[in-house]
């Protein structure tokens, strides 16, 4: 069952990175009605609580790690509500790692076959609009800069994803 209210951690961008990942968003959302989220990949969680003790070690974890370049596969989508229309993201064995490291950080479901990407669009879209839409769009950049690791605050049930804390990447 997913756990749809908790803690969750996620990768932010470059502002470079993210103000093309703002533009396509936009354009994505003006064909697929979606809610109102920050652009970002999810790391880890769900966490039912955090503590100072774990911000602790998120701030010192982002001081002594450097910025990660993901690589991208391209558009996807999928009938799943937070998965409807995303880029798809390798999962790297960089990405893998900082995972693990998360989890030394604090447990969560490690095993629950992550699948990174950055999400376009939350929402119950139709195939053939999202089919339609990929081919509209533009060639996505190789590689994406992710410089920064947050913790959020999600409800799902009432669309709530909150940035509680932010730390840069080193």
């Amino acid at each position: 069952m997913r756990i749809s209210k908790g803690y969750w951690l996620w990768g932010l961008f470059s502002s470079k990175d993210t103000y093309l990942l703002n533009e396509l968003k936009a354009k994505v959302q003006s064909k697929l009605v979606s809610p109102a989220f920050e652009t970002h990949i999810t790391l880890a969680g769900p966490y039912l609580y955090v503590d100072k003790g774990f911000i602790n070690k998120l701030k010192n974890y982002g001081k002594s790690n450097s910025v990660i370049v993901l690589n991208v596969n391209g558009y996807d989508f999928e009938q799943q509500i937070f998965k409807s229309f995303y880029i798809s993201i390798k999962n790297s064995k960089y990405l893998q790692e900082l995972r693990k490291r998360m989890y030394e950080l604090n447990k969560f479901d490690l095993e629950n076959n992550y699948s990174p990407h950055i999400s376009l669009s939350y929402g119950d879209h139709e195939i053939i609009e999202k089919k339609e839409l990929i081919s509209k769009l533009p060639e996505l950049n190789k590689s994406i800069k992710m410089t920064k690791i947050a913790l959020v605050k999600v409800d799902e049930k009432i669309n709530l994803w909150k940035i509680l804390k932010i730390f840069d990447l080193n």
